[in-house]
């Protein structure tokens, strides 16, 4: 007898994982690698790369794959979350994976796994490895989603890692110290594979355990760093320097953490310098710093700790056009609702609190209260973050600028949004 399941659209799948997802599940790696076995995802027969970090993992995936596509190499990425369509996460060659291809993915699974329990995340970890598997790679890039050590992406053994940044976010899960969740995250490295710290100052715990790996460890502005001149900027590695390289839409030292890991893995993937010119040009990251000029000018960012809203704050400073500042802002519950305001008290004009349609999401109240703590004067909180766009817009005249920000659901609901008022125009 055919199971239910076997016919299942996307929306079908996704809504059943999210009931999945709110199940409590014993934590730990032994279910999903006991899955991977079985359907023989467990070892990848091309080259991986492994991205965790508190901040900047997008946009090192990003630069990675751009690279590596540049240069004529298959490559399949898996990011997340999604900010408009789940397929994004699980893309080769620059595409998303297809409905069907992913419906049979998890079909695939759901009969492999049996009795054996598997969450929202572990599924589609799965999912992304089976399709890869499927598509004779050159290279797979893979984003951790929480932590390192416990995510389900570390059932791979990656041929090189990379940890952009260590900072506070999920302390309920990764330790409230940096040197705790800098072991956590240090859970990805390898046994005598290299490593890549992209930030200064990395946490003890993580080159205590790079030299208890016997790992080959590179990191930022010691072993490799960057050179701005104007609209250009210099990678220094040594004796090797890059020279003129063109300003890249992410930070920099996303992009020269990229370089630094294809320069590593030249011997089995060579690259050309002429690669790393084109690929800046072209990489852009959709809800990182996501800026489009106009008569009113928007700023997307899934700015949702406070390192990422410092950096955010430091971007609109830098953005010229000398009229108002609107912020559209909404934030997850569990998230340091404080230090995501504080950091752009300086640079914004008005606010516009918005909830989420989200079990996660702060309330109007808890909202509000954050604003009375930061001492900024709010009166309102919208139903949600289109409904807080639109009244930005309203006030915004020429030259304003209006920033959305505060969790990848903010930005996504505003770009959605957006999306569909095209569409149903007919412009898209």
């Amino acid at each position: 007898m055919q199971k239910a399941w076997t016919k299942w659209s996307l929306n079908q799948w996704l809504t059943d994982l999210e009931h999945r997802h709110a199940q409590e599940v014993q934590l730990g790696l032994e279910r999903i690698f006991e899955v991977a076995k079985k359907i023989n995802v467990h070892v990848p027969e091309c080259k991986v790369i492994t991205v965790a970090g508190t901040n900047g993992k997008g946009s090192t995936v990003s630069a990675l794959e751009m690279i590596y596509h540049t240069a004529g190499y298959k490559v399949g990425t898996y990011t997340s979350p999604h900010l408009i369509h789940f397929n994004e996460r699980i893309r080769v060659n620059l595409n998303p994976i297809s409905d069907e291809d992913l419906c049979q993915a998890f079909s695939f699974i759901e009969e492999a796994r049996e009795q054996t329990p598997l969450t929202y995340f572990e599924m589609t970890t799965l999912a992304a490895l089976l399709y890869f598997k499927q598509q004779n790679l050159d290279i797979i890039i893979l984003e951790v989603g929480l932590g390192g050590r416990l995510d389900a992406t570390n059932i791979i053994n990656a041929d090189l890692s990379i940890i952009t940044t260590i900072d506070f976010d999920h302390q309920h899960f990764l330790g409230d110290t940096l040197e705790a969740i800098g072991k956590e995250k240090a859970g990805i490295l390898r046994q005598g594979k290299p490593f890549i710290y992209a930030d200064n100052n990395p946490p003890l715990s993580i080159i205590n355990r790079a030299r208890a790996l016997a790992a080959p460890s590179y990191f930022f502005g010691s072993d490799f760093s960057v050179r701005e001149h104007g609209d250009e900027w210099e990678f220094c590695s040594g004796s090797r320097n890059i020279k003129k390289l063109p300003k890249p839409r992410i930070q920099l030292k996303s992009a020269s953490a990229a370089i630094m890991a294809s320069i590593l893995l030249q011997q089995d993937l060579p690259l050309a310098e002429e690669h790393f010119y084109v690929a800046l040009d072209r990489v852009c990251l959709p809800g990182r710093l996501q800026y489009q000029q106009d008569i009113i000018s928007i700023l997307y960012d899934v700015a949702h700790n406070a390192q990422s809203a410092r950096l955010l704050a430091e971007a609109i400073k830098k953005i010229e056009g000398g009229g108002r500042v609107h912020a559209v802002f909404s934030a997850l519950k569990d998230k340091d609702i404080l230090g995501l305001i504080v950091p752009l008290r300086d640079c914004v004009d008005l606010w516009y609190p918005a909830e989420l349609d989200n079990k996660r999401a702060s309330s109007a109240e808890l909202l509000l209260a954050r604003f009375v703590d930061a001492e900024i004067f709010v009166d309102i909180c919208y139903t949600n973050p289109f409904i807080a766009f639109q009244a930005a817009l309203d006030h915004a005249v020429a030259g304003d600028l209006i920033v959305v920000y505060g969790s990848f659901f903010t930005v996504g609901h505003v770009l959605t949004a957006q999306h569909n008022i095209l569409e149903q125009k007919g412009i898209l």
